[in-house]
């Protein structure tokens, strides 16, 4: 019958094969974002006396414009391929820490904790006084992980 679509499947070997295709498109344009990355290193180590000028060319001189004109779009083209190709559903993740400690040390401490897990967001802070003027501090993390 003419206007009939074919039927449309999902099943596990196309899925796996997307997957697969997307990795495959994935490394190679990592690749080639490596590449003009690199590129772009070369041109600026190149350039630098002309870029680092103390007068008033330097950053707004011709030779940083032509790189920049020259990198720019790509980069950014290559870039946001490569953020729509990786893009994956996020999983939100818990951390629950906790710590014994004093009031002196209060400060220190938490400091310590956040700046261990700086690419957490920080949700909640508890502190609860124990006997002999020890505090419990509970300290809650969230993030987004990203899985295959």
């Amino acid at each position: 019958m003419h206007g009939e679509r074919p039927e449309i499947r999902s099943d596990a070997a196309e899925d796996e094969r997307l997957k697969r295709n997307r990795r495959e498109a994935l490394e190679i344009l990592i690749d080639a974002r490596d590449r003009l990355v690199s590129q772009l290193c070369d041109e600026i180590l190149s350039n630098r006396e002309a870029i680092l000028e103390t007068s008033d060319d330097g950053l707004y001189g011709f030779e940083f414009q032509e790189i920049e004109e020259r990198y720019t779009a790509r980069l950014h083209a290559l870039n946001s391929i490569l953020e729509n190709l990786e893009y994956r559903r996020p999983r939100i993740a818990h951390r629950v820490e906790t710590l014994s400690t004093t009031r002196e040390n209060l400060a220190a401490d938490i400091k310590a904790v956040i700046e261990r897990y700086d690419q957490w967001d920080l949700v909640d802070i508890e502190v609860t006084t124990l006997p002999e003027s020890e505090l419990l501090v509970v300290v809650g993390f969230t993030a987004d992980e990203y899985i295959d």
